[in-house]
């Protein structure tokens, strides 16, 4: 039986900031892309993470935010990015970001003064990135840039 105050979290997250890819092979078509009866953009999607979890991750982290953080601010209007370098330094802006959620879930530790708010600032943002991951997915998927279900284990265990 082991202790309460020395169980690792980093095997409880270690799979769930997973992006299966979704953000590999991005270009100005494909985060553009609108199939018809959607509403946002992989662009947009992409955008609305970065913001969202950048004020998640300065509460996680104890830093002081905006007094009243709004959602639905994170939602940029603009559809299109400028060039592809606005791609991937979108790109590499969230996978900095999911490297220190990651780097906050491995050394979570129940002794913290602050436990449950990181705990919880962990499980929302595994939640809200997985619906959107979902998004993503369906929309590549609706603008043929990414693999189907029969496809995936191929894909994933590529490069």
């Amino acid at each position: 039986m082991s202790n309460l105050h020395t169980i690792q979290f980093e095997p409880i997250f270690s799979e769930v900031f997973d992006t299966f890819k979704v953000f590999k092979s991005l270009s100005v078509v494909t985060v553009t892309c609108m199939p018809p009866g959607t509403s946002k953009n992989i662009w947009q999607i992409l955008n609305h993470l970065i913001l969202w979890q950048e004020n998640e991750l300065s509460l996680a982290e104890g830093k002081k935010t905006e007094k009243h953080f709004s959602e639905i601010d994170t939602w940029i209007k603009t559809e299109l990015p400028n060039e592809q370098s606005d791609i991937d330094n979108a790109v590499r802006i969230f996978d900095n970001q999911i490297s220190k959620i990651k780097t906050i879930a491995s050394t979570l530790s129940l002794s913290e003064l602050d436990f449950e708010l990181k705990f919880r600032k962990i499980l929302d943002m595994s939640t809200h990135l997985s619906f959107h991951l979902g998004e993503i997915v369906l929309l590549r998927r609706q603008c043929g840039n990414y693999p189907m279900p029969e496809d995936m284990q191929a894909f994933l265990e590529k490069d």
